[in-house]
């Protein structure tokens, strides 16, 4: 191993010299640098969604989650909504569909939250553009099929939504559907587009999305993701500029260049197929305080400076308090799911024990 690495060792170090090749100049002056000591008295809601599997022989094991807390600045935090489901399937395709579950909860909750309690902002765990790629993930081949089960299904599944959220009685409404898996999975896929499409509708003006990771390079002409940029070349608390990237990469030829973004675009657009209203896309990076990392914020309308002062009152260490207390709280760890599976006496083998292999990631 160790000879096949030397060989490549010059290349190696050589790509790592140009991906730092950067003009500092450059991109001081797309940071502002920013105090944020003019915060307005706010109230914010966030949240976060887990989800995950132990794999047996007959069966996958699975629990997926959402919760949200609420954080009035001057105020300590309080849980708002909290809901899990356990449940078994079949371990052909599980991954994608206790993903969409676990989408579906946190959406839900999102929605539950925004209208049963007095919230400026409802802050996600995460990018808000991954939401609008997931709309069609996996779905390429399927538009026809997908378009007409949601005519089928859209008014009753509009109406029990709406029960749910007004209940706090969350559920997902497919997941018990007595029907054949593929079409099984496409209705899960309605009631996910029906979601989503609701919270946009009617609280785009008020949700953000916090991710302390991205891959997008629309700031930059380099080969590394934009927050590696400002992280390593600025440390002062600041922000830089918001980009509306629907207008910015609007021409075809640039979509080949921007492919994530083109992707984001490509969602907003099969939304918009659906009833969903979005008209621009934001996306800035935030450094919150001096020397902490940077955050990268997306969301449907320019966020303001004084909003940016506000989610610094809230945030330990640059990042709002109330996602970490998320994560903290809804994470289902292995440890987690085993405990679960222990109280239901589920004895049928794991399966890669059965095979004498380590499950490898």
């Amino acid at each position: 191993m160790i000879e096949y690495l030397l060989k490549n060792k010059e290349q190696i170090i050589k790509k790592m010299e140009k991906l730092n090749d950067i003009n500092r100049k450059e991109v001081e002056e797309k940071w502002i640098s920013d105090s944020f000591e003019n915060p307005k008295s706010m109230k914010f809601a966030g949240g976060d969604g887990s989800c995950n599997k132990l794999d047996y022989i007959s069966f996958s094991f699975y629990g997926v989650g959402a919760v949200s807390f609420i954080h009035n600045i001057g105020e300590k935090i309080k849980k708002a909504k909290e809901e899990y489901i356990f449940d078994i399937a079949h371990p052909l395709d599980i991954d994608d569909r206790i993903r969409r579950y676990m989408l579906i909860l946190e959406l839900k909750t999102a929605l539950y939250v925004l209208k049963n309690y007095d919230i400026d902002y409802y802050i996600f765990d995460g990018s808000l553009f991954s939401l609008l790629i997931f709309t069609k993930k996996g779905m390429e081949i399927y538009e026809k099929e997908l378009e007409d089960l949601y005519k089928e299904y859209e008014k009753e599944f509009n109406k029990k939504i709406d029960e749910e959220i007004k209940s706090g009685k969350i559920r997902i409404i497919s997941k018990d559907l007595d029907l054949e898996l593929d079409k099984k999975m496409l209705i899960e896929h309605v009631e996910y587009i029906l979601t989503l499409t609701k919270l946009i509708n009617e609280f785009k003006d008020r949700i953000i999305g916090i991710s302390k990771t991205s891959k997008i390079n629309i700031y930059f002409d380099k080969n590394m993701p934009d927050i590696a940029v400002f992280t390593k070349y600025t440390d002062k608390a600041g922000y830089s500029e918001p980009i509306d990237f629907v207008n910015k990469i609007g021409p075809e030829e640039k979509r080949e260049k921007h492919k994530q973004l083109s992707s984001v675009i490509k969602g907003i657009n099969f939304i918009k197929g659906y009833g969903g209203n979005i008209d621009t896309a934001y996306i800035q990076f935030v450094r919150l305080e001096d020397n902490c990392g940077v955050v990268g914020l997306t969301s449907f309308n320019k966020i303001d400076k004084k909003v940016l002062s506000s989610l610094k009152q809230i945030s330990i260490n640059g990042y709002p308090y109330i996602l970490k207390k998320a994560h903290e709280t809804v994470e289902i760890t292995n440890k987690k799911l085993q405990s679960i599976a222990k109280m239901l006496n589920i004895d049928d083998p794991i399966a890669r024990h059965i095979l004498g292999k380590k499950k490898k990631f």
